[in-house]
């Protein structure tokens, strides 16, 4: 008789993640604003969750995140919306076009926004 395996799901699949997925539910402007903040620092949203988190928690060595100026914020926006805007105009599936246009939306409102929190914070937009 073989001895037991001491081998468990994720040893034997390669790519499977060490944690489970979690779920995240946000407004679109906010999550747009985000994308372009990670993008700006490390490029993934996720990793920059974690830095925020630790950072809350206490972790040891961790440090607060950086903050991107807000006309780099902004300047990203809405570069990014017009760029979301193009795909939209060469998309052929209705539904898929209908989620650009609204993605687009969601940047553009999140720029507006940012740009009123500078305003009101004396801090520079463009």
């Amino acid at each position: 008789m073989l001895p037991a395996s001491t081998y468990g799901y994720r040893d034997l699949v390669p790519n499977q993640p060490k944690y489970p997925g979690r779920h995240l539910r946000m407004d679109g402007p906010r999550w747009e604003g985000f994308g372009i903040l990670s993008n700006q620092n490390t490029g993934d949203r996720t990793k920059e969750l974690v830095k925020i988190l630790d950072w809350l928690l206490y972790a040891p060595g961790s440090e607060p995140p950086e903050r991107v100026p807000p006309v780099k914020l902004i300047a990203g926006l809405r570069s990014a919306a017009v760029e979301t805007d193009r795909s939209a105009e060469e998309e052929g599936d209705p539904k898929r076009r209908k989620a650009l246009q609204e993605k687009a939306a969601a940047q553009r409102e999140m720029a507006d926004e940012l740009t009123k929190r500078a305003h009101q914070l004396g801090m520079p937009t463009t």
